[in-house]
């Protein structure tokens, strides 16, 4: 860990690390120059020469990398105008630690990291999932988190379904989604209104009745 922290320090000092120079500020900057744009896109990453590029990161250039072999996880990230960076080891393969780095990132430059992307997708799920019915109770589902997405499960001793749910909009209080259905895309909503929940789903209107069980 410390070894990878003066890594870091080297690359914020241009190059320099305690009087010695490791690299020329010119190779710095070229290394950190966007080349090419990698397929998952979330912030606008690109690829460098040996790092990762995210061009608006709050209003900065974020300069990392990250990597796992089993569960053997690592994560750096530095943002060179502001003289910061994270460092990151783990045996565990749970949260991402790219994220963890992310989430530090922002703290460090005093911003709000519920506007993090897969912190707004984390806190929308909790919200989201529980257990729902329709009016007077004809029908049950429950909405659960699964990895990336939420899914609709209605399984009792009529019907036995999982239904994917894959994000669109999750701003604001009407929260869109849709499944594929046919192979075609049907829209889900979710209206969020205070404590009050409700699902539309094909014909039906659910209401949030109740917490997944522990």
């Amino acid at each position: 860990m410390i070894d990878l922290a003066h890594y870091i320090i080297m690359y914020l000092n241009r190059g320099k690390y305690e009087g010695n120079t490791l690299a020329s500020p010119k190779s710095i900057e070229e290394m950190e120059k966007p080349r090419v744009r990698v397929p998952l896109q979330v912030f606008g990453e690109s690829y460098g020469y040996g790092l990762g590029i995210i061009p608006n990161f709050f209003g900065y250039k974020l300069v990392g990398h990250g990597g796992s072999v089993l569960v053997y996880t690592a994560y750096m990230g530095y943002i060179p105008e502001k003289l910061v960076g994270v460092a990151l080891l783990a045996n565990g393969s749970g949260y991402p630690l790219s994220q963890t780095g992310l989430f530090a990132l922002a703290l460090l430059l005093d911003k709000n990291p519920d506007e993090l992307p897969f912190i707004k997708y984390e806190k929308t799920y909790e919200l989201l999932s529980g257990l729902y019915e329709t009016y007077k109770g004809t029908m049950d589902a429950r909405v659960v988190p699964k990895g990336e997405l939420l899914q609709i499960e209605i399984c009792d001793k009529y019907t036995d379904m999982i239904i994917p749910l894959i994000p669109e909009d999750v701003e604001g209080d009407v929260k869109k989604f849709y499944a594929v259905q046919a192979g075609g895309k049907l829209p889900v909503e979710f209206i969020a209104e205070g404590d009050r929940v409700e699902l539309i789903y094909e014909r039906y209107r659910l209401k949030k009745v109740g917490n997944l069980p522990q």
